[in-house]
């Protein structure tokens, strides 16, 4: 009587037939070595920020690049590319990049904003243009530093940490709770430091300009 092979049996074996057959892999390379010899291009790295009109790379500027004298387009260190009183085309040149104004929206303003441009991103600074030239600079960007170290972020007493004894704390009547946070500038300066402040008590922005240069009632805002 013929002998019946169970099929689990003849599978197992067949497994084992084909195993042997096959070549035994080969130890794994590491993984620097294996990436080198596959003859393949490596794996695309992500869009550079540039592809992206909305987050184009950051132009190189120093955190410190705004001081009592004016402001440094460059990167080094204390130098000041355009002062205070400098004509609008100083002020482009010495950016270095594009900046829109709006000069036009207010024909009877005695005032306008130069701000530079980077993609859709605009409004991180505002350099305020007045009759004299370059009377004020506005600073919405968080990574940049006040003189003196103040910066988007820090709390009232943080500032008055960083300036002990030179601050002035008024009531902004625009908005109930906040402030503006004016600091004495230093001798023989004739510029004013000030950092705005939400209701929280937290810096939202900040203005660096020359002292009673353009009337409270003049709007050169956005």
């Amino acid at each position: 009587m013929r002998r019946i092979v169970p099929a689990l049996t003849v599978s197992a074996l067949a497994l084992l037939a084909l195993a042997a057959c096959q070549k035994p892999a080969e130890p794994a390379q590491p993984a620097a070595t294996a990436q080198t010899d596959t003859g393949k291009a490596p794996a695309a790295a992500p869009a550079d920020a540039a592809s992206n009109p909305l987050e184009p790379p950051a132009r190189v500027l120093r955190n410190d690049a705004i001081g009592y004298d004016g402001f440094n387009g460059g990167t080094e260190a204390g130098a000041v590319s355009a002062k205070f009183g400098a004509d609008a085309a100083a002020v482009r040149g010495a950016w270095g990049g594009e900046m829109k104004d709006n000069n036009g929206q207010r024909p009877d303003a005695k005032c306008y904003l130069l701000y530079p441009v980077r993609g859709a991103i605009t409004h991180q600074y505002g350099f305020l243009m007045g009759a004299d030239g370059l009377t004020g600079i506005d600073v919405y960007d968080p990574k940049a530093l006040a003189p003196g170290g103040g910066r988007i972020g820090m709390s009232i007493d943080e500032i008055n940490k960083a300036y002990p004894g030179k601050v002035k704390q008024i009531p902004n009547p625009s908005f109930e709770g906040a402030a503006f946070l004016q600091v004495s500038a230093p001798d023989g300066k004739d510029t004013q430091l000030v950092f705005e402040t939400d209701a929280l008590g937290s810096v939202t922005n900040w203005r660096i300009g020359k002292r009673g240069a353009i009337e409270p009632d003049e709007s050169c805002t956005r």
